[in-house]
C-alpha cells in the first residue's frame, strides 16, 4: 500500500499537511504527525471525528448508521478513525486547530525577489522562500501571513502562484491593493527593495479549489483576483481544464485593472476561460461595464444552479453576490468566499 499527501482544513483556515499510508486510518496517520483529530470511541459510533472530504478517494473500515448516515456519506461526510485514502485527499473538519494542533503554525523565511507596479494601486511582490529545496504545501486559493518589513506587523494576502511545482517551487506571488495608511502600502511604496526579508506564515483558509466537476463561475473585485489566478494555475498544472469558467471581474477605476496577459496567458494554455469586466465609476477608457460586478450576475451564467461559484473581494461584494446566488436557486454548499479586508 502508497502514502499520499492529505490536507487537514480546521474551521479557523490553518492547514495541516500529512503523509497517510493506506494502512492507517487518517485519525492513527494524523497521531503519528503529533495532530490529535478529536474522538472518544475510535470505533466508528460517536461520530465525534466527523469530517467533510472535499477532494480525493477513500474508503472505510465498518461505522454505525447513527454515526454517520447514508445521507451524510453521500455529501461526503468521513468518520477519520475508519477512513483510509487511496489517493491524496483534503478533509475539513467544524472545529479550530488549536484543538488538535499544539504548536504554532510554520513561519519561514523568504526575501523580496521581485516588486512591480501593475497598476494604479497594485502592486506584484515576489517572495522566495529561503529554503528552496522544501516548497510550501498550500491548496489553490488559499492565504499566508507576510511580515511587514521594519516593523512588528504582519498582513494577510492570498497566493497568486499555483501550488509548488517544478524550479520556482519556493516562489511565492502576491498582488497586493495600496490602501492609504496601510502598513504594507507604505513599505511597498518608501522603502522595499530587492534582497528584503519578509518571514511567510501558514498557510491558511477555507476558500481553495474543489475539484472541477462542473461549470464554474468566478466573481472578483480588485485584488480578489489574485486566488483566482492561482486556481487557473492548478487546474492547468493537473490537466483539470474541461469545465467552463466565467470571470467576472469588477474595479472602481479602469486604471485599477491588472492581469489581462495572465489571463490570456491562461485562456492560451487551454482554460475554457469567459471574462467580463466592470468599472464602478466609468471614464472614457471604459472597457467593460458600467457599475459594481455583482450587477453581471445572470441566470444564464449560473447553468441553472448546476455551476460551483468563488466570490473574493470586499465583504459588501460577498455578501451581495451571495444573496443574488441564494434567491437564484444555487446550493450554499456549492459557493465558496474569501472576503478581502482593508488593512
Amino acid at each position: 500500500m502508497g502514502e499520499h499527501k492529505v490536507t487537514l482544513v480546521f474551521e479557523d483556515g490553518r492547514t495541516a499537511r500529512i503523509e497517510a499510508d493506506e494502512s492507517d486510518t487518517i485519525y492513527i496517520a494524523a497521531l503519528k504527525n503529533r495532530i490529535r483529530i478529536e474522538t472518544d470511541c475510535r470505533e466508528g459510533a460517536c461520530a465525534t471525528c466527523k469530517g467533510l472530504c472535499t477532494d480525493g478517494d477513500y474508503y472505510m473500515d465498518d461505522y454505525i448508521d447513527e454515526a454517520l448516515s447514508e445521507e451524510e456519506a453521500a455529501r461526503r461526510e468521513v468518520l477519520t478513525c475508519q477512513m483510509h485514502v487511496t489517493s491524496d485527499c483534503v478533509i475539513e473538519f467544524p472545529y479550530e486547530a488549536a484543538l488538535a494542533m499544539k504548536g504554532a503554525p510554520e513561519t519561514r523565511p523568504g526575501k523580496v525577489t521581485e516588486i512591480e507596479r501593475v497598476s494604479s494601486n497594485v502592486v506584484r511582490l515576489v517572495v522566495m522562500l529561503e529554503d528552496e529545496s522544501t516548497p510550501m504545501s498550500f491548496l489553490a486559493g488559499q492565504y499566508v501571513h507576510l511580515g511587514v518589513p521594519g516593523t512588528d506587523a504582519q498582513r494577510s494576502y492570498s497566493f497568486a502562484n499555483p501550488p509548488p511545482a517544478g524550479a520556482q517551487a519556493g516562489a511565492l506571488e502576491f498582488f497586493i491593493k495600496l490602501l492609504d495608511d496601510g502598513v504594507m502600502s507604505d513599505y511597498l511604496s518608501s522603502r522595499a527593495k530587492i534582497g528584503d526579508d519578509i518571514p511567510v506564515t501558514g498557510p491558511f483558509g477555507r476558500f481553495y479549489l474543489r475539484p472541477p466537476t462542473r461549470p464554474i463561475v468566478m466573481v472578483a473585485g480588485g485584488t480578489g483576483l489574485a486566488p483566482m489566478l492561482s486556481m487557473f494555475g492548478s487546474m492547468i498544472q493537473t490537466g483539470a481544464t474541461d469545465q467552463p469558467v466565467h470571470l467576472l471581474y469588477g474595479v472602481n477605476t479602469s486604471d485599477e485593472m491588472f492581469g489581462d496577459d495572465l489571463l490570456s496567458s491562461c485562456q492560451a494554455a487551454g482554460i475554457k476561460l469567459t471574462i467580463e469586466t466592470a468599472v464602478v465609476t466609468p471614464d472614457k477608457d471604459l472597457d467593460g461595464a458600467a457599475g459594481h460586478v455583482t450587477s453581471l450576475l445572470r441566470p444564464e451564467i449560473i447553468k441553472g444552479g448546476d455551476c460551483d461559484v468563488y466570490l473574493c473581494g470586499p465583504p459588501p461584494m460577498i455578501e451581495a453576490a451571495e444573496s443574488w446566488l441564494r434567491d437564484n436557486g444555487i446550493d450554499p454548499a456549492h459557493i465558496h468566499a474569501e472576503k478581502f479586508l482593508a488593512s
